[in-house]
């Protein structure tokens, strides 16, 4: 046990700590935390890989997402991912600049350009394709200003 005195506003307070229930207690934390980006690295991972043949799962957007919990649990998987023979380069220009490739920023104007237009033929509610229409927007704003890969 550490007892420890201190000088707070003029006045002396004692403080009484178990130092081995403290770091227990931070260990523990710490154990539970990086479990859960463990978890969030190897689900995003799977999603990712399901992507490559689902056409509608987006692949890119886990495996960043992977990159980063593993960043915070496991140097090992996350050396992996920024290796890996397919997806590294892409997932290494994003991590180390933010940089999305020229063809990936073109892409995915056609793609949400299609996607506005094809609900827009199916008649959505006015109110909706001007959500979309302002939400796609902003979002190639950002695409648009990343760095090109």
């Amino acid at each position: 046990m550490a007892i420890r005195d201190d000088r707070v506003a003029g006045m002396k307070v004692t403080i009484s700590t178990c130092d081995s229930e403290v770091s227990n207690y931070s260990n523990q934390r710490w154990a539970y935390r990086a479990l859960a980006y463990r978890t969030l690295a190897i689900v995003t991972t799977g999603l990712g890989m399901i992507g490559v043949v689902l056409p509608l799962l987006p692949t890119t957007p886990f495996l960043i997402v992977a990159v980063w919990a593993a960043g915070k649990s496991s140097p090992r998987m996350q050396h992996w991912l920024l290796n890996h023979r397919q997806f590294g380069p892409v997932l290494k220009s994003w991590h180390e600049r933010g940089a999305i490739p020229v063809f990936a920023k073109y892409l995915a104007g056609l793609m949400l350009t299609l996607s506005w237009t094809v609900l827009w033929l199916l008649s959505m509610k006015t109110g909706v394709l001007i959500f979309l229409a302002v939400f796609f927007s902003a979002l190639m704003t950002y695409i648009i200003s990343r760095p090109n890969a």
